[in-house]
Order: structure tokens, then sequence, then C-alpha cells
């Protein structure tokens, strides 16, 4: 007697939304925090590298720029200094005369403090130099206290004569700085540096992806038991990878975010102890700003690049294999 074997209809596999995927991705990585704080310590160290390096070459490149360009707006600056000191010269003059001169007995002696609200030995270390030594000017202010308005002047055009001087021969001292520090400064030497720092780029982002990529590994190893749970309860091979790529992109965000502001704040640093204020003259904030989201996209690019292959690795497996491994 033979028997017939009931036909069972196959039944429709059931697909989790996307929102699953991530919330059980996000449930992963806090389950496994230690794992994931490496691998994102390992994205924001490559990308604050990444992003240190191009933002100091985007401020040195702008600091050269002003070097080469300045000249050429400092013709207003260089009037206006001739036109400063031919202001100081009578002034100056006035000065000395009326420093030999003998005050009267009913004098009233010249107060720097409160005539200038500061006093004399203090004003000459701000402004560099006095046109006698304090002693003269208190006489000669004493001797012709009609001196005293026009000192004030002197004051105010010597430190917009100073302000200026050190604008016009800022490039030169910038220019020094830079040597002093062994910055390039001549196109060879420059065409050199890029060279050098493409390299360099390229063997950071090179050893940050063999990182992550060997984390992530890492990471599907000690999964084996939960992987093969998933799917014998039905996950397909595609929402494994799914799974896989979502952490790594939740990772790859976040260490890409902190990893641009690290890098951008510590080249702003090191930049700004080095050279003052001459890191802002030419600020270039349109190519910082492309170099930050260039940083970002080859940060979260790079982190779901390298979860490609553990991913796929992980939803090839066979559930049977899969639980079978002693971890």
């Amino acid at each position: 007697m033979s028997t017939t074997v009931p036909q069972t209809k196959i039944q429709r596999q059931i697909t989790l939304p996307l929102s699953k995927a991530v919330e059980i991705a996000w449930k992963s990585i806090r389950m496994r925090l230690s794992r994931s704080l490496v691998v994102t310590s390992g994205i924001v160290l490559a990308l604050a590298f990444l992003m240190s390096i191009r933002t100091t070459e985007a401020l040195t490149n702008g600091m050269r720029a002003w070097i080469g360009s300045a000249d050429a707006g400092f013709a207003e600056l260089k009037a206006r200094r001739a036109e400063l000191e031919t202001m100081t010269k009578p002034m100056e003059a006035e000065l000395r005369a009326a420093s030999k001169l003998m005050p009267a007995t009913d004098a009233v002696k010249f107060d720097d403090k409160a005539a200038l609200g500061v006093t004399l030995p203090e004003l000459q270390k701000q402004l560099g130099g006095l046109p006698l030594g304090a002693d003269d000017i208190t006489k000669a202010l004493t001797a012709k206290p009609d001196l005293v308005a026009s000192f004030k002047t002197w004051t105010v055009n010597q430190r917009e004569l100073n302000a200026v001087k050190n604008t016009i021969t800022g490039p030169q001292q910038l220019e020094s700085q830079m040597k002093q520090k062994g910055v390039p400064t001549t196109p060879a030497e420059i065409s050199n540096d890029r060279i050098q720092t493409r390299w360099l780029l390229g063997l950071a982002l090179l050893v940050a992806f063999v990182g992550i990529l060997n984390a992530m590994l890492m990471s599907v190893t000690e999964r084996f038991r939960e992987i093969g749970t998933m799917k014998c309860l039905g996950a397909l091979d595609g929402f494994i990878i799914k799974l896989f790529l979502i952490e790594s992109l939740f990772q790859g965000g976040v260490g890409t975010v902190v990893g641009v502001v690290v890098g951008l704040l510590a080249s702003f640093a090191s930049v700004a102890g080095s050279y003052g204020g001459y890191a802002w003259v030419n600020f270039p904030a349109g190519q910082i700003l492309t170099d930050v989201v260039f940083c970002t996209l080859v940060g979260v690019l790079l982190t779901v690049a390298a979860a490609v292959y553990p991913a796929w690795q992980a939803a090839r497996m066979q559930p049977i294999d899969a639980m079978r491994v002693e971890t």
C-alpha cells in the first residue's frame, strides 16, 4: 500500500523592515560597547590625522599666498607710513628743544599718569621707544605745558605707525618664521612636500582601513553563534549583511565627526601656536569647508568599505556551521 506525502505550500519569506535592522544593529553596538569603541577610536585617529594634515596644508597655502601678494596691496599702507612719519617728526623736534629749557620755579611738574593714563616707562614699552628719555620728556612738558596735547597726538600717531610698519613687514617676518620651522617656501620645495604629504596620507588611510577591517572580522568571529541563531530563525543573507553595514555606518559616522572636529581644532591650535595672528591673515574658509566635507565622506565610506567583506563572510555562513563553532 503506497502512501502519498501531502504537499505543503511554500510560504512567503518574511523580510524584516529596515527600522528593525537599525534597532538590532544599535542594540548590538551597545552590547559590545568595548569592541565598538575600539573600531570607533581607530576611525577617530585616522580621520583626525587626515583632517589635521589637510587643514594645516590649507592654512600654510593661505599664508604663502599672502606672502606672495602682500607687496602689491601695500601701496596705500606705505603712503600712510610716510605720512605718519612726517607728522611725528615736528613734535619730536619740539620736544627735544623744550627739554633744553629750564622750567619756571612755580611750574607744575608734568604728571604722566594723570595726563596719559600710563607712566612714561610703560608707554615706552608699549610703543617700543620714545623720542627722549622719561626724565627729559617730563622736564620738557613741565617747561612747556602746551605741548602735552601735541604729545598725546604723537602717541596716537606712533601707535598707528607701529601697526602700519608691522603690517608692511609682516610677510617678511612670516616667511622668516616659516623657513626657521623648515616649512617649504620655494616652488620646488613645495612640490616635493606635497608629494610626501600625499604618500603619508595614503599610508595612514591604508593602515586605518586594515585596522577597521581586522576589527570587523574579529567582531564576526565573536558572533558566530548569534549569526547562526538568526539564520536558524529565518534571517536572510541580505539581512545579515544589512546588520553589519548599519553597525559600521553608525561607528563610522560617529568616529568621522569626532575625528574631523579633533583634527580641525588640533590643526588650528598648532598653526596659531607657531605663527600667532599670521595664521588667520588669509584664512582659506572655502578650502577648509571642502576638506571637512571630503574627510567626512572618506571616513564614512572607509568604514563601510571595510565592513563589506566581514558582512559578506557572515552572511554566507551555514547555520549549522555557525552553531558548531566554539567561541
